[in-house]
């Protein structure tokens, strides 16, 4: 065998030669360095004028095997993620039944979209949920004692969420049954759901089919002959999408909370699927190895939690209130599949799979049962030490190891590669400045490829914005492989190729004999798929029935009116503030309705506090670009009234304002301080108030289906006098329910959007006044 020759890695070839060494020896001498170096990192060498780097592998057989194993491995978890069950039947005795839960959630989608207030929610879902609880206390099993409360909270409690506001709510409504041993229990392990829904969506995902799930969880578990340890409490919460508003009453004032050890929150930010483990602790590993030892159909992973709690993602769950204002180890759990109808009219229960809520079930069922038989529960706070890495291997069973192991692991391999660096740095001088420069060479093209890549896909993204094409992937997603992950590909290869003219880098690419058909591939697939997203072949929404992606958009149809200092009016408009939710903005619907145009953008009103116009939510800062389509006075028979009740000079220098509103089920209220003035306290949360993103305040109030006049106070203290005021202050009233909810021009103006969007519109007022 030739041994200038190569096959497996690339051996180097000197130019020139070294003192007291034979140049054709060294030729034809095997490198051992580079083979020892070929399972990883970045050696180089210079390559001799005309050299050829061996015979490797041909382009064509790299590229294939390449291909094969990505898509093996494609395969492999798209079979994961539609392997929802194992095979055998379910739903025989003492096992949770899939059809029984979808009849609860096919009756309670029926009452179609329940926001917290409305008649929906607070009357006709909770008679519903009443009624099974009794159907299936009435078929329960002696050992156990049913015991159901509707709870009715009033309270408030500020959140860094959004940016941070504060919340109120008052006589909202909570289901609590507890079911626990004839004998009683002195812990529980909870189990939560919300019943509530976002406006204009029957919340099938989101979030009936988990109270669905829990109806028959506790059907199964009250019918068994097999005694508990401990007690578990459902909780049908009917304020969640009030930014967890139900949550924090029950955890707050309950007096069943005080049991509480443990609990599973049951959510979704999707329609179906796989129920995912996202969020576990905090620092109670014993519930992660819970889950893996009862779950049937196990699905975790410790990097959604990572990501979800990095803030990335503007949402959150109940989970954040039992943890933080219940200080209870628990574990998140969501439907992630489809979200592009999450929150949408789509989200309905024909589109949940019967096996999506069997392995639901199983699972919850499980886990349930486990915990409440479990000794660990009742001392779950001896087992609060560290956090824990988890994760599933295609659903067959899940790993999980302590956060610390993990460090470990990770130290070990930075001290192996300091030791493999140290011992290189050690050889003799000659050797030493030669593998310094290889080892520069190889860090510095790698980085280089990187930072170039990334440029690429950046110049074409920025390009496709500016043409007016962006989210052309939206609705296809392997447009963004075929254009972006081409380029950035393609361009990774090509800075390495030209390096390789010059040294050598231990890489897949050095292990074939030339890139140029794999470089040209890569490109025109990139160039070609660029050219379709520049003629719009690609549109970004769907409304396919099967399988729609709409593009959302919020219509509020609202009447403002601005107050001076005196009480006088000296702005009053009417029209429809519209919202798209994503980068496209309106650019797709004005073909569609040319009166939303960039001409009729909404303008701040730089003097009022969240620019004047009436956020449901703090997201001002997310949302940039908005439209205000004139249209006339909106006139709700539940207009929201807003007064002064006193204001109070305080012995310790400051000014208290008492205020009164009344209105519908949903208002928002806002507050801005004028220059030398300070909000010191007021009556909301702990009594420390919390500014939102930006400097205003923000306080997002909520009640059920009656409640009396909302009554607060806020102090101020004013370093100098104020001719125009001290604060300037807005209520803004949100109509979700009811005859209120619509207005005849909102009516029209949501018939002309095209079917692949979701216009989601509701009638509101804001009024402004300053103090």
């Amino acid at each position: 065998m030739e041994r200038g020759s190569e096959s497996a890695a690339v051996r180097r070839h000197r130019v020139g030669g070294e003192r007291g060494e034979d140049r054709a020896a060294a030729a034809l001498q095997p490198d051992r360095e580079a083979l020892s170096a070929a399972g990883g990192g970045a050696r180089t060498r210079k390559r001799s004028p005309g050299g050829r780097a061996g015979s490797g592998l041909s382009e064509a057989r790299a590229a294939l095997g390449l291909a094969l194993y990505l898509l093996a491995l494609r395969a492999l978890v798209q079979l994961s993620l539609q392997r929802l069950v194992l095979h055998g039947a379910a739903g025989g005795r003492g096992e949770f039944d899939a059809r029984r839960a979808r009849d609860y959630l096919e009756h309670i989608t029926s009452i179609g979209p329940r926001t917290a207030g409305s008649l929906e929610n607070e009357v006709l879902t909770v008679r519903y949920l009443l009624e099974q609880i009794k159907l299936i206390g009435d078929q329960s099993n002696s050992v156990h004692k049913i015991a159901v409360d509707v709870q009715q909270p009033t309270g408030s409690f500020s959140i860094d969420f959004l940016g941070g506001f504060t919340s109120y709510y008052d006589n909202i409504t909570n289901v609590v049954v507890k079911l626990e041993p004839r004998a009683g229990a002195q812990h529980a392990v909870l189990a939560n759901c919300h019943f509530d829904s976002v406006p204009n969506s029957p919340g099938a995902s989101d979030d009936a089919v988990s109270c669905a799930v829990m109806l028959e969880v506790l059907r199964v578990l009250s019918a068994s002959s097999e005694a508990l340890h401990h007690a578990v409490i459902f909780l049908f919460n009917g304020a969640e999408e009030n930014i967890l508003q139900a949550s924090h009453g029950f955890i707050t004032q309950h007096p069943w909370a005080s049991l509480v050890r443990a609990f599973i929150n049951l959510e979704a930010a999707g329609v179906g699927g796989k129920e995912l483990v996202f969020q576990t602790g905090p620092e109670n590993p014993w519930l992660v190895q819970a889950y893996a030892s009862a779950a049937k159909h196990p699905f975790a992973s410790v990097v959604a939690q990572e990501v979800f709690q990095s803030g990335i993602i503007p949402s959150d769950t109940d989970f954040r209130i039992f943890r933080d204002f219940g200080n209870i180890p628990g574990i998140d759990l969501a439907f992630i599949e489809n979200g592009y109808i999450y929150h949408t009219k789509y989200d309905t229960a024909d589109r949940i799979l019967i096996n999506s809520i069997q392995r639901a079930g199983d699972n919850i069922l499980a886990v349930l049962k486990y915990l409440a038989t479990s000794d660990m529960l009742a001392a779950s706070s001896k087992y609060q030490h560290g956090r824990m890495v988890f994760f599933d291997v295609f659903g067959l069973f899940v790993i999980t190891y302590p956060s610390r192991v993990g460090s470990i692991m990770n130290y070990m391999v930075v001290m192996a590669t300091v030791l493999y660096l140290g011992k290189k740095l050690l050889q003799p001088k000659r050797k030493t400045a030669h593998y310094l420069k290889d080892f520069f060479c190889g860090l510095g093209i790698t980085l280089i490829s990187w930072f170039t890549s990334l440029v690429t896909v950046l110049i074409i993204a920025v390009f496709i914005s500016l043409i007016g094409q962006s989210l052309s992937w939206y609705s296809h997603f392997y447009v963004s492989v075929c254009l972006y992950g081409a380029a950035a590909v393609a361009k990774i290869i090509f800075i390495h190729t030209l390096a390789k003219r010059f040294y050598y880098v231990i890489n897949f690419i050095y292990l074939v004999r030339s890139t140029k058909r794999t470089i040209v591939t890569l490109t025109l697939v990139s160039t070609l798929t660029f050219l379709l997203v520049c003629t719009g072949t690609f549109f970004p929404y769907s409304s396919d029935p099967a399988s729609p992606k709409p593009k959302r958009v919020f219509l509020q149809h609202t009447t403002r009116t601005f107050h001076d200092l005196d009480g006088n009016v000296v702005k009053r408009d009417s029209g429809i503030w519209i919202n798209g939710f994503d980068y496209t903005g309106m650019s797709h619907i004005t073909p569609h309705i040319p009166e939303i145009n960039d001409t009729i953008r909404a303008h701040c009103e730089e003097t009022a506090p969240l620019c004047g116009f009436p956020w449901y939510l703090p997201v001002h800062f997310l949302i940039k670009k908005n439209w205000y389509l004139p249209a006339s006075d909106v006139s709700p028979r539940d207009r929201a009234h807003f007064r002064l009740i006193s204001k109070e000079q305080t012995p310790w220098n400051s000014v208290r304002l008492t205020f009164e509103a009344t209105g519908p089920s949903h208002m928002s209220f806002y507050i801005r301080t004028h220059k030398g003035v300070t909000l010191s306290q007021w009556s909301l949360g702990d009594g420390t108030p919390v500014t939102s993103r930006g400097g205003d305040y923000f306080v997002f109030y909520s009640h059920g289906l009656h409640a009396p006049a909302w009554r607060f106070w806020i102090e101020v203290q004013v370093s100098e006098e104020q001719r125009e005021g001290m604060v300037t202050v807005a209520l803004a009233a949100h109509h979700f329910s009811g005859d209120d909810k619509r207005s005849a021009q909102l009516d029209a103006l949501r018939e002309r959007f095209p079917a692949w969007s979701f216009p989601s519109g509701w009638v509101c007022t804001h009024d402004l006044f300053v103090f």
